[in-house]
This record gives structure tokens, C-alpha cells and sequence, in this order.
């Protein structure tokens, strides 16, 4: 299984207003979902690793850059692991799912972006499988550009 997958999603606009949606079937099993603002560009949430739960993010105002890192030993990295960069934008619509045994790290582009976060544990799960990496062990995050 990829560590991370991408799919595109879009819009329709009509008289009544406008529709966005990811029509593609979406794998996985989401137990529960929540919303994920950042007021300004340096806010950086790094980096979060759950070696079983699936997550998966949306845009709903704003961009974000989202790095996924899927090392080969979980819970000890390596500091030379390579991330995956995705951009999230409310234009782009792509919605990415982030499989378990996956660090990722998430900073917004935009001033006042919000992301979608669904997850396939419920809290008392995610918590329990919840490992932490320092921020910029794998990303230089000033250094960003997408």
C-alpha cells in the first residue's frame, strides 16, 4: 500500500450556489472527522505519526502544504528520510489519504486556511497509537515552496 494518495475532486456552480466534492470512492474506514484552522503561515503541526490509523485531508478554505514521511523503521526514523509533498488548496481540490505507519507534517500557505481531517480511529484509539517526531526533523519549513 502507498503511503499516501491523491485524489483530484471538483465543483459545480450553478444559480443556487456551488458544490465541491471528491466523487472518486474513497477508501478507507473514518471513524470520526474534525477541522483544523491556522491563523497565519507559521504554525507548523510536525511531526504526528500513527503506525495503524488512516488519515485523510481536504481543503475547505484556503492552502496548506502537507509532507508525509513513511520511514522503514517507525518508531525509531531515520533523520535522512525523504518526504512527500502535497498542496491542499480550496482551487486544486484534491483530497489526500495518508495510510497508517506514516509521519505527517502540516503548514498552511494561507493566512486563515482550514483543513478537513478525518480519521479512521476514534479518540481514545488515536491517541494510543499517537508518536511524536520534532518538527523539523525531516523539513526545513521556512524553506517551503509549492
Amino acid at each position: 500500500m502507498k503511503p499516501a494518495t491523491l485524489l483530484q475532486g471538483s465543483s459545480f456552480s450553478d444559480e443556487r450556489g456551488t458544490l465541491q466534492f471528491v466523487n472518486e470512492k474513497i477508501p478507507g474506514n473514518y471513524r470520526r472527522f474534525y477541522l483544523m484552522t491556522h491563523p497565519d503561515t507559521n504554525i507548523v503541526r510536525a511531526w504526528q505519526g500513527h503506525k495503524h490509523e488512516e488519515k485523510a485531508f481536504y481543503a475547505i478554505s484556503g492552502s496548506f502544504c502537507i509532507a508525509v514521511v513513511a520511514p522503514s523503521s517507525f518508531e525509531n526514523p531515520s533523520d535522512n528520510e525523504t518526504p512527500q509533498f502535497f498542496k491542499l488548496t480550496i482551487d486544486n481540490k484534491n483530497f489526500l489519504r495518508v495510510s497508517g505507519g506514516s509521519y505527517t507534517g502540516i503548514k498552511a500557505l494561507t493566512p486563515h486556511s482550514t483543513l478537513l481531517v478525518l480519521s479512521g480511529f476514534d479518540l481514545a484509539a488515536s491517541k494510543a497509537d499517537d508518536y511524536r517526531q520534532p518538527v523539523n526533523k525531516w523539513v526545513d519549513w521556512d524553506s517551503i515552496d509549492l
